[in-house]
């Protein structure tokens, strides 16, 4: 089954996890607050198509994953689930604040599942994106009692699809 995904922020992570959805077969649109950054993603093939309207592609995906700094993770899972995404994950280090924030932020918490791929590069940013970054690494899901079991059923498959151990 293919995917609709929504990347938001493409980094490191963010361009690893296009450029791994792509060569599955998965359609990736992406968003970032630095144009320049999402032209170079667009043109190494990391995403599809590059988002001008950020609720839309959030109400048109099945999955959205914030793939950005820690202190701005909260924020934008709760914009996404406000527009609409069905789920949305992230790949944070660190997920109790996270979870906590987002259940203060949004009433549709329950389609925020938590992640974190135990995966990473020595090189940073878009440059160093790689397509095998998440093949065999672990993909820490911390869903929550209140975690919607089809949500935490999809963001499982996304883990799997990359390549990655659940």
């Amino acid at each position: 089954m293919s995917m609709e995904v929504f990347v938001i922020g493409v980094g490191l992570m963010g361009g690893s996890i296009g450029l791994a959805l792509r060569t599955r077969g998965h359609r990736v649109t992406a968003w970032d607050i630095d144009g320049e950054r999402l032209d170079r993603c667009i043109a190494m093939g990391a995403a599809d198509s590059a988002s001008t309207d950020f609720a839309l592609s959030c109400a048109e995906c099945d999955i959205a994953i914030v793939a950005v700094p820690v202190s701005n993770v909260a924020e934008l899972v709760a914009a996404a689930l406000s527009a609409g995404a069905p789920v949305v994950t992230d790949v944070g280090s660190v997920k109790a604040p996270i979870v906590s924030a987002v259940e203060g932020l949004s009433t549709r918490s329950e389609y925020f599942v938590a992640g974190h791929p135990m995966a990473g590069s020595e090189q940073d940013g878009l440059d160093g994106a790689d397509a095998d970054l998440f093949v065999g690494a672990t993909w820490v899901l911390t869903p929550t009692t209140t975690t919607n079991q089809d949500a935490h059923a999809l963001t499982r498959s996304l883990a799997i699809a990359v390549g990655a151990e659940v």
